[in-house]
């Protein structure tokens, strides 16, 4: 599990497509190396990975075909950051919300409105997940623990979140641009209950 609170901004040092269509993967994650260990599950921009080799700064971890196409992962390329967070344990404070690394889809930036300290950024997201968007509602994008700010119609399917400094300074967000893809997942809670709705409605 992860709380969405970023630990780190790693740098991607190299990306190995392997025969299966899985990619390897190496991130410098210098301020978490010392702590992580080869199985401990690491959040890189809020895809849960398990680590698979450690060499001084860098840690490797292979992502199969399945996360490549249900993610932006397949985007990265040698140079780029991305959110890093280690896994919670039981004595941690939850600064976020329970995160589970599993990305439920890929929404795409419509707009950006920004002044000198703060962005509000809009996501388009399919129709088919608009009844797990909810205002005021947690959202986790790129690994980071947000609350939606607004939302749109059913009809046009987006929703808003608000960047603070905090979390423009010590994350990734504050580089995204109109037309960049972001992962998203959805609150566990609400996933839940619009899975039991939909099961009553079925009956």
């Amino acid at each position: 599990m992860f709380t969405g609170i970023v630990q780190h901004v790693g740098v991607v040092k190299q990306v190995r497509p392997l025969s299966d269509n899985s990619i390897q993967i190496d991130v410098d994650c210098k301020d978490l190396n010392s702590t992580s260990s080869l199985g401990q599950s690491i959040s890189i921009d809020g895809i849960c990975l398990t680590v698979e080799k450690v060499h001084k700064d860098v840690l490797t971890f292979t992502a199969i075909s399945e996360t490549i196409d249900k993610t932006k992962l397949k985007e990265k390329v040698s140079g780029s950051l991305v959110n890093v967070e280690g896994s919670a344990s039981m004595q941690d404070l939850v600064g976020g919300h329970p995160i589970t690394g599993h990305i439920d889809t890929v929404g795409k930036i419509i707009d950006i409105t920004k002044s000198e300290s703060w962005k509000i950024i809009r996501i388009s997201v399919d129709k088919s997940h608009r009844n797990l968007i909810v205002s005021k509602g947690s959202i986790c994008i790129d690994g980071v623990s947000l609350t939606i700010s607004n939302i749109g119609s059913v009809e046009e399917s987006w929703f808003e979140v608000s960047l603070i400094p905090a979390t423009l300074s010590h994350t990734t967000l504050d580089s995204l641009v109109v037309g960049n893809l972001v992962n998203i997942e959805f609150d566990q809670v609400g996933k839940y209950i619009a899975q039991n709705m939909q099961m009553q409605n079925d009956k």
